[in-house]
């Protein structure tokens, strides 16, 4: 940086600093989450263990005394979590974090990945297709530099009581790299680079390759950046018959990617390359496409729409598979932004650096900022500076066997994910909460009644809770599978009284605030009970104890940690239409759903996997239909026959009013009184 530049930018770094001690001022002043009391844990415990037990026949018995010894032996490990909690700024996310995410060997496509999808385009020739991802990579990097120069607005809760955010993850979701290694994996925080450079890789016909979007402290233009996208097609296209699958590594099991990259890492040149990829501000997907038909657009024609919105979902998910566009894609990164050249666009999000709302965020912004500025003209240079490379592999035979079965295990879950879309008209947000309930709580158990009407019992739910509120906060888990939602739902399928069922309902809807504001206040039971497993596991393992609590070795305890449905609300905003969120189904015999609440409509995004006998994604589907329209049945014809009694008139009387009266020196009130007694009378 020469002198001149550093003058002229000294007032800038002193603002950054400013803002930079600001932020972290407002970290440190938010409180670190608090510990649960360990029989609040347990006995929220026993509720759900109590409902999941009914549906499968099982005598409960065993985990009551399972649960009743966990509160004397348990005390141990709880005192040794509140030591915890005290020397730590964020008790929860050494343990949440590696059980969560890190641990887990399955691949990250569809399991742990979920596509957020973007409007469709329509491309009219290749320019048209590297214009708007051009565009968007700009609306992106712009965003980070709002991130990195601390001048995002403060985010607050959107309850009664505004309480202020943990803004910490936005600093992750383009700074965070997701490394495979044996047995867990590595979540990297990329080095802040002194130099004023930045990149993205691009992934093109299989191959990657360098884009720079800063130098020397300078953000490139979209027209810089088109400009080396169509390098990167050239050069990929120039390449292909030699091309390495490189993306296929992240498509499966994650020891046999960590495998892979051990194989890879003793070759210096691998090494480079792969630094490169490790240090990308995010990975760009472009997926060079056949033309096929325009989607529809219109709700009107929603069962056209909504399959368009599935093989858009799918493209983002998994890509087709590897003989499509599988393994065009680099998984390990925390953002991938695909954009196929038949219009179809979207984010594939690997999971562990944030949670979906800050990413969509970012993403709407990006959107906007390219509707901004897409009638830019762009400013040509005769000469540019810079342009894309290409990263080049030494692969070995082990390695390319290694590349072959992940690429197989890809195969597999593309062809065993079901996904679905339900784009419901009847109502929206506004009427639910016209008949005072929680739009997110009515949904939910509305999905309780669903599976219910499907199957014939309630199982373990998954529903992220935020708990931005407190230092470094990232999620719990609001169950809705609550005692409460299992008595409604059973009267919803018998022949109760229709007043009985709406005052269930009523209990039922309490109930899920109840358990939504426990835990956002951070009083959830499964972060707690994810810490306690740890500890008691640590203790084994150093030979503190001989065995687990029976507590972690009882049936109940693996039925009630796994989701048969695991569910999440993701609304989108109404100035970036055309988008919806989904993701695979968290385990092999459940159903995943995404939800996105407008005022006057919902789009659902059910998932299942094919081959299980136990799913039924359309029926699932219909069924949500059917329970949404089953409640607002319940209250409308509550409501009806009270309004239907009420005889309602009025009278505009213009002869005289209060002056009239106090003129004649009478109390308006009173004399108003003595004629609706004489009228009476009369």
């Amino acid at each position: 940086m020469t002198v001149t530049t550093l003058l002229y930018n000294l007032p800038k770094l002193k603002n950054f600093a400013r803002y930079c001690t600001a932020a972290q001022n407002i970290t440190k002043c938010l409180p670190k989450p608090p510990v649960p009391s360990l029989d609040h844990c347990l006995d929220r415990y026993m509720e759900y263990a109590e409902v999941v037990a009914e549906g499968q026949k099982r005598d409960i018995r065993n985990t009551l005394r399972a649960v009743e010894e966990f509160r004397r032996v348990g005390v141990t490990l709880q005192q040794r979590l509140e030591r915890l909690a005290e020397s730590e700024s964020n008790w929860i996310n050494q343990f949440w974090l590696p059980e969560m995410y890190l641990r887990i060997r399955l691949p990250l496509p569809v399991n742990t990945n979920p596509a957020y999808i973007f409007p469709q385009q329509h491309f009219r020739d290749e320019d048209d297709w590297l214009r708007y991802t051009a565009l968007i990579i700009r609306g992106m990097v712009e965003y980070k530099n709002k991130i990195d120069t601390k001048q995002l607005e403060g985010e607050f809760s959107t309850g009664k009581v505004k309480v202020r955010m943990c803004m910490k993850q936005y600093d992750n979701i383009l700074s965070c790299y997701r490394q495979p290694a044996l047995g867990e994996d590595i979540q990297m925080l990329k080095k802040k680079n002194h130099n004023g450079n930045e990149h993205i890789l691009v992934m093109c016909r299989n191959q990657a390759f360098v884009v720079h979007t800063r130098t020397g402290g300078r953000l490139l233009s979209f027209a810089d950046i088109q400009f080396q996208l169509r390098e990167v097609v050239r050069m990929s296209e120039a390449r292909q018959g030699l091309a390495i699958p490189i993306g296929a590594s992240g498509a499966g099991d994650r020891d046999t990617a960590a495998l892979f990259w051990r194989n890879l890492q003793e070759v210096e040149v691998n090494c480079i390359s792969l630094a490169w990829a490790q240090e990308a501000v995010f990975v760009v997907c472009l997926d060079d496409e056949d033309k096929k038909s325009s989607p529809a657009q219109n709700w009107s024609n929603a069962q056209n729409y909504e399959e368009d919105l599935v093989l858009r979902g799918k493209h983002i998910l998994s890509g087709g598979g590897s003989r499509r566009h599988g393994v065009n894609r680099w998984y390990d990164a925390t953002i991938q932004l695909v954009v196929g050249s038949s219009g179809t666009s979207g984010l594939c999000i690997e999971h562990s650096a944030a949670e979906g709302i800050v990413i969509i965020n970012m993403a709407e912004s990006a959107l906007r900022y390219e509707r901004d500025n897409r009638k830019r003209n762009l400013i040509s240079r005769a000469e540019r500076e810079i342009g894309a490379k290409p990263l080049t592999w030494h692969v070995d035979a082990e390695a390319m066997r290694l590349l072959e079965k992940q690429k197989v295990a890809l195969d597999e879950l593309t062809k065993e994910l079901d996904l679905g879309v339900l784009i419901f008209n009847d109502f929206g947000r506004d009427f639910i909460k016209e008949n005072k309930f929680s739009p997110d709580g009515f949904v939910q158990l509305a999905l309780q009644l669903a599976h219910f009407k499907l199957h014939g019992y309630l199982v373990s739910t998954y529903e992220s809770a935020s708990l931005r509120r407190y230092r470094s906060g990232r999620v719990d888990n609001i169950r809705a599978n609550t005692k409460e939602a299992l008595e409604w739902v059973k009267a919803m399928t018998r022949d109760s009284a229709r007043e009985t069922k709406l005052t269930l309902l009523r209990k039922a809807a309490e109930k899920q605030a109840k358990v939504t504001q426990e835990n956002v206040a951070g009083l959830g039971i499964d972060n707690h009970l994810c810490a306690l497993f740890v500890l008691a596991r640590q203790s084994l393992e150093n030979g503190e104890i001989r065995v687990l609590p029976e507590f972690f070795l009882d049936p109940m305890w693996n039925e009630l940690i796994r989701f048969p449905l695991s569910t999440s609300q993701v609304t989108t905003s109404v100035d970036v239409p055309d988008c919806y969120l989904c993701y695979g189904a968290v385990v092999r015999d459940g159903y995943g759903c995404a939800y996105n609440l407008q005022r006057d409509a919902m789009i659902f995004a059910p998932s299942a996997f094919k081959s299980n006998p136990r799913t039924d994604l359309n029926a699932f589907k219909d069924s949500i239909r059917a329970a949404l329209r089953e409640m607002k049945s319940l209250i409308i014809l509550y409501i009806t026959p009270l309004t239907k009694e009420l005889d309602l008139g009025a009278l505009i009387f213009n002869d005289f009013g209060r002056d009239f009266i106090k003129e004649n020196k009478f109390s308006p009130y009173g004399f108003v009184q003595l004629a609706l007694q004489l009228a009476h009378f009369k």
